[in-house]
């Protein structure tokens, strides 16, 4: 399947934090055989997260958002989501249940739990606010804790698909290889090839479905490069 990720915050965008969620997400749907088209972020913005996640829902099969869930003034992505399937928020009752465990604080309950009409709620075992999905699009905590927790229990909604990896390590630099890596390139088009310059080295992945074919990418360009 083909995931966009839309990390919500303007803390992403101003450089105050890293963006850990995505790259703990994408690395574990890649392990299980999917794929991750784009990572997209977006400031607390309702318009900006509407467009952007009625535009992602569009283009992959499923869609990760995370950050916004919360009972403060900038905590507005659940609005932005609603708007951008064109419907209204309502007071999701299991969301009410799960957040009566943990607050007596109406105001704050109230917020939290308003979702997008339809929404399955999924509880966060870590914190407050609790994650949930609407048509193709999954909606989760920012806190990175939380992002885990209610991640680890949407990914179970997805099966595993094959997915095979290996890497190579090449001393010098990219310039130096570059001929071979690219003749392995176009004989292995079924084969995904990275190449990530390393301080005096270069580190080569090879990942598919095929394993048998990632395999065989590695040792031809092993075997390209004892020429040289």
């Amino acid at each position: 399947m083909d995931f966009i990720i839309v990390s919500v915050g303007n803390e992403l965008l101003s450089g105050d934090i890293t963006n850990s969620n995505a790259a703990y997400m994408a690395k574990k749907l890649v392990q299980i055989g999917h794929r991750v088209r784009r990572i997209i972020v977006v400031p607390d913005d309702v318009e900006e997260i509407a467009e952007e996640v009625s535009e992602a829902s569009k283009k992959a099969d499923f869609v990760l958002v995370t950050g916004g869930l919360g009972a403060t003034h900038d905590d507005v992505t659940a609005e932005g989501v609603a708007r951008a399937f064109g419907v209204n928020l309502e007071l999701n009752e299991e969301a009410v249940r799960l957040l009566r465990k943990i607050t007596d604080n109406e105001e704050a309950i109230r917020k939290v739990a308003s979702l997008p009409e339809g929404s399955e709620v999924i509880p966060n075992d870590k914190g407050a606010a609790p994650a949930f999905i609407v048509k193709n699009v999954a909606v989760m905590p920012g806190v990175p804790a939380e992002m885990e927790d209610t991640f680890e229990k949407i990914l179970r909604k997805f099966s595993k698909e094959r997915y095979f990896e290996d890497i190579l390590r090449v001393n010098g630099y990219e310039e130096k290889i570059l001929k071979e890596l690219n003749t392995v390139v176009k004989e292995f088009e079924d084969v995904e090839i990275g190449s990530y310059p390393k301080p005096g080295y270069v580190v080569i992945k090879f990942s598919g479905k095929d394993e048998n074919r990632v395999r065989e990418a590695k040792k031809k360009l092993e075997k390209l490069l004892k020429s040289l």
